[in-house]
């Protein structure tokens, strides 16, 4: 399965290639089929199994984790960029997913829940490394679901200069379903509760829709009677 519009453009570069095939342009045929490996490598959406409980966190990208790790996690407060628009605690829980060119691009939800806020912050195009959450260009979307807020940011980086988003706010999105893609790979930070259980490690590679990267904690009854009241 490749990303939407992109399938059109394959099935016509192969009867392309099926055309110069029978004409004897062999070499122009082995172009246009290096061509047409390079679109179903770099634009493929394959589908993702979700798991189905209400209190996980899964991954929104595909990529290797650069933090993560329960015991060395990364505590954001309010010096980090964004924060307000996601949440009113001054400290968060940030996850952060390098994704390669030769990751899957699309960014899924990692929450069910509402849309609430949406970004686009203009910026430059430098290696998605150290201070290029306040440098580059980024996106942010705020999903809030039924156990707290959860914000997604799209980076942009040296090679991937190009964010699309797929939802609006306003909008209901299911945990696992396409929310954007980043074009040849970057970075997705997650901003979750500071009370979220981490189950993912530094240097794991997670599969967005599918991996566990974090559980909410279980709320007692009381906090559910409170919370009705």
């Amino acid at each position: 399965m490749l990303v939407e519009g992109f399938s059109k453009k394959v099935y016509i570069i192969l009867t392309l290639s099926m055309l110069l095939f029978l004409l004897g342009y062999y070499i122009i045929t082995f172009i246009t089929l290096s061509f047409l490996a390079f679109i179903i490598q770099f634009f493929r959406d394959p589908q993702r199994k979700t798991p189905n409980s209400n209190n996980i966190i899964v991954a929104a990208a595909d990529g290797r984790i650069l933090s993560g790790k329960i015991d060395k996690i990364k505590m954001v407060d309010s010096s980090y960029p964004l924060l307000d628009a996601i949440t009113e605690d001054a400290e968060a829980i940030l996850v952060s997913t390098f994704m390669s060119p030769f990751d899957v691009h699309v960014n899924r939800a990692p929450i069910t829940g509402k849309v609430v806020h949406t970004s686009y912050y203009p910026g430059k195009f430098k290696i998605a490394k150290g201070k290029v959450l306040t440098e580059n260009e980024k996106n942010l979307i705020v999903i809030e679901g039924e156990n707290g807020r959860v914000g997604i940011i799209q980076i942009a980086g040296f090679i991937a200069r190009r964010i699309i988003q797929y939802v609006n706010v306003g909008e209901t999105v299911k945990i696992g379903t396409r929310i954007g893609m980043i074009r040849f790979g970057s970075r997705v930070d997650l901003i979750i509760p500071k009370d979220c259980e981490v189950l993912v490690n530094i240097g794991s590679k997670p599969k967005a829709g599918e991996t566990i990267i974090a559980r909410f904690p279980t709320r007692g009854m009381g906090e559910l009677e409170d919370e009705k009241h």
